[in-house]
Order: structure tokens, then sequence, then C-alpha cells
């Protein structure tokens, strides 16, 4: 049996790969530049989007760890979360920072 030659174009599944395959050769501070960039200009309901951000336990530093969006007042919703994290985790500490 003769094998039949396909000429297909690239399609979404390609495209898909080659950016997937881009964006994980990008550097872990160049991804967080693009997302927090991304999220600055797109704000996603009624009231500004929000950072739950954690400070971290080696030097202090701010740790964005999860992006508040949906609710009528994310800001709020974000500081009842970051006081439920807090009584969990009594030896870390949380805020909310503005996205955009």
């Amino acid at each position: 049996m003769a094998l039949q030659k396909h000429n297909r174009k690239p399609g979404m599944k390609w495209i898909a790969i080659a950016l997937a395959v881009l964006v994980s050769a990008c550097s872990l501070e160049q991804q967080q530049w693009a997302m927090d960039k991304f999220v600055a200009n797109n704000k996603f309901g009624s009231s500004a989007d929000v950072w739950l951000v954690k400070r971290s336990m080696f030097d202090g530093s701010p740790i964005k760890v999860a992006l508040i969006f949906g609710f009528g007042d994310d800001h709020e919703f974000c500081q009842e979360i970051a006081e439920l994290y807090m009584k969990r985790y009594p030896a870390s500490t949380y805020s909310c920072s503005f996205a955009n």
C-alpha cells in the first residue's frame, strides 16, 4: 500500500503549540510583566480588579498569588480572603493591591 502525502497547512493546533513553546521560553519575570500589563489595561467587571499579595518570608518582597475579579467589590472580597488566609497561616502576611 502506497503512502499518501498530505498537503495540509499548519492549523490552529500547530500555532498553539508554537505559542506555548515561545511562552515557555520566557522567564518568569517576563511572564509576570506580561500578565501585569494585560491586567492593568483590561478591567473585568464594574470594580477595579485586585491582586492578593503575599509577603515573602525570606526577603519580604511581594508575591502576587491570586487575581480577584468579577465581584461587586473586588477589594472588599480580597480583604476577606487575606484575613482568612492570615488566620489559617499566622506566620504569613497577605494584603491586597489594585491591579488596574
